[in-house]
């Protein structure tokens, strides 16, 4: 499973569609680093290797940017962190492009693109992009 994050250029403002922030391959702000927002919930992402493993970057690279005194510390329940991702705009068709942060996540059994998208990367994308990323994926 892929995801598209809602990313936006900071120069503009623009409106997403349901499928993201739509963008032009030839900007020079692609590839971009930026940081997510995101909250410790129970019962998955109490600590930072399990939100570092979501994200795929390590412990530190959250923890630092955060204000979190040490990797290992555990985080208590809605606690703020920034999450570092990378950023670039990507073609879905022939048509559009939209900013997205390319990360794999395996769904599980009973999952769907809604729970993946508003649960576990608590809205940080939309369903409606992962199924644009994953157009040949059907969760079980």
């Amino acid at each position: 499973l892929f995801l598209f994050f809602l990313c936006c250029d900071s120069q503009a403002v623009i409106e997403p569609t349901t499928s993201g922030y739509t963008c032009s391959l030839n900007q020079t702000t692609s590839p971009c680093q930026t940081y997510v927002y995101y909250r410790a919930v129970t019962p998955d992402f109490l600590d930072l290797a399990s939100v570092g493993d979501l994200f795929s970057v390590s412990r530190l690279m959250i923890s630092n940017p955060s204000n979190i005194s040490s990797p290992s510390s555990p985080l208590v329940p809605f606690q703020s962190m920034f999450v570092p991702i990378q950023c670039s705009c990507n073609r879905i068709n022939s048509s559009m492009s939209i900013s997205y942060a390319g990360l794999n996540y395996t769904i599980k059994a009973g999952n769907t693109f809604y729970l993946v998208s508003t649960t576990q990367f608590q809205n940080l994308t939309s369903y409606q992009s992962v199924e644009v990323v994953n157009p040949t994926l059907v969760p079980t």
